[in-house]
């Protein structure tokens, strides 16, 4: 009867009200308060005001709130402390300051005065913007409280601002190792990164006798997009041809229309061959090719996609070198072939000007 007594009485009390401030929706969240004139610094613009209870009790209700939280109900904080016996558990219905919403670079402050705890304007308001202060929780359970105050020190969470380097500092290690992990992952795929590409540009610059001609037909001109999507690429690449059809390879770039038919065009040698005549039609010391199946053709024997691909070095006295290397690709998309396929001949030749 006690309890239901008590909660009567609660319901009875009218909101606090200030001639500072009005209630309205928030971006932040919920609702917030806005200033209802300009305030000028230093001004008690609201009480936070609540029940008030001991430091036992205190705990207990925050236990209650971790425990809620878990369950993934509101977990907001609105307990203040007045003395060392006393707390103010400002959660209730008559607390119109409790609206007011966390920021990283609030225009509001509380203050204990006299046991009474008071928001106070830190500089001139304008009319209109939304009152904010600074929760100032701990580190501890800082993921518990995500922030949306959207300032730029945010840090995405709300914490007290002596401990937001650190909060940064567990981000930046949790984002590296998110980042590596997904880089490994994209590796053992087969995907060529951002860095590596950077790589090939350091290593082609090293020698500046070095220079890069690319021939497509399977990867369709994706390779000389990822070259040349390097800072630095025009000090290196000289171009590339996308040659799709037979007519096209023997006449750009030197295939055997013999050795071609026989295999349509797909194989070890023809590979081989767009590679150097690439690099012969534009004097480069280094062709790249590739040529395949982007896709399954059951009617013409092919059960599932694959590649040639062919590194060719042209070294002192006119010796050519050669790498290349089969790539079956069963299961994927034809975007996803030509991609994995383009990522794997620049790898290869990365991994080749690496051993260099």
């Amino acid at each position: 009867m006690k309890k239901n007594k008590a909660s009567s009485s609660a319901k009875k009390r009218k909101p606090t009200v200030s001639k500072w401030a009005r209630r309205d929706s928030s971006s932040i969240h919920g609702s917030g308060l806005y200033a209802k004139r300009d305030i000028p610094e230093g001004t008690k613009v609201i009480e936070y005001v609540g029940e008030l209870v001991n430091k036992k009790e205190a705990t207990r209700r925050d236990q209650l709130r971790r425990a809620r939280q878990d369950m993934g109900d509101d977990g907001c904080v609105y307990l203040f402390e007045v003395n060392k016996r006393s707390d103010i558990d400002g959660d209730v219905p008559w607390n119109t300051a409790r609206l007011i919403n966390h920021s990283c670079e609030p225009n509001c402050e509380p203050q204990n005065i006299d046991d009474r705890i008071w928001i106070i304007a830190l500089r001139d308001i304008e009319e209109g913007e939304e009152l904010s202060y600074d929760y100032g929780f701990d580190f501890e359970g800082w993921e518990e409280h995500p922030c949306r105050c959207g300032k730029p020190s945010c840090v995405g969470f709300i914490v007290k601002k002596e401990e937001r380097s650190r909060v940064r500092k567990v981000l930046a290690k949790k984002a590296r190792k998110e980042r590596l992990a997904r880089e490994a992952e994209e590796r053992r795929a087969g995907r060529i990164l951002t860095g590596d590409l950077t790589d090939l540009g350091v290593l082609m610059r090293e020698d500046p006798r070095r220079s890069l001609a690319v021939a497509e037909s399977l990867t369709s001109g994706q390779v000389q997009v990822r070259v040349g999507a390097v800072s630095g690429a025009s000090d290196y690449f000289l171009g590339g041809v996308t040659a799709y059809t037979l007519r096209q390879k023997v006449e750009w770039l030197g295939v055997s229309e013999k050795k071609a038919e026989k295999c349509d065009c797909v194989s070890e040698d023809v590979a081989r061959q767009m590679a150097r005549g690439v690099a012969k039609q534009f004097g480069a010391k280094i062709g790249v090719a590739t040529t395949g199946y982007a896709e399954a053709n059951p009617a013409a024997g092919v059960t599932m996609p694959h590649a040639w691909w062919a590194v060719s070095w042209k070294r002192k006295g006119g010796k050519w070198e050669d790498r290349t290397g089969r790539l079956e690709v069963p299961g994927k998309s034809r975007t996803e072939v030509q991609g994995l396929v383009a990522d794997t001949v620049l790898r290869e030749l990365i991994a080749w000007l690496s051993e260099d």
